[in-house]
């Protein structure tokens, strides 16, 4: 059996709760401070859980490249955002992909993907 990264399993968590989320956004509005980054940090969270799924059936020796691709992307993509609250959540995220290493620790991306969700709800 191969192993997978505490990433990979995170993520799957993470699919399985951002349908709650989801679901439950369509009723509140977003901070104004952050409402002019809503659109990009949508994308951002929909684009790294769309990247992150697929790492589920690799071996951590070939996901860990990915996943440093898509840190990369996303500090790129954070230096984008107009608030400071935006680049705080996405960068929040990036160091929650950076800091989960075993399983127990998925909840840190779980926690930091919902974050990004949340406050654009």
């Amino acid at each position: 059996m191969r192993k997978r990264s505490a990433m990979v399993l995170a993520v799957l968590a993470t699919a399985t709760a951002m349908t709650g989320i989801m679901s439950s956004a369509a009723t509140a509005a977003p901070s104004p401070d952050i409402a002019a980054d809503c659109p990009a940090i949508t994308s951002i969270a929909n684009d790294a859980l769309a990247a992150l799924t697929p790492l589920a059936t690799l071996p951590v020796e070939e996901s860990q490249p990915i996943k440093e691709a898509l840190i990369g992307e996303l500090q790129g993509r954070a230096g984008e955002l107009t608030t400071d609250q935006g680049r705080a959540n996405v960068q929040n995220f990036i160091s929650a992909l950076q800091t989960a290493t075993s399983p127990a620790q998925g909840y840190l991306i779980v926690n930091a993907l919902s974050k990004l969700r949340s406050d654009c709800a």
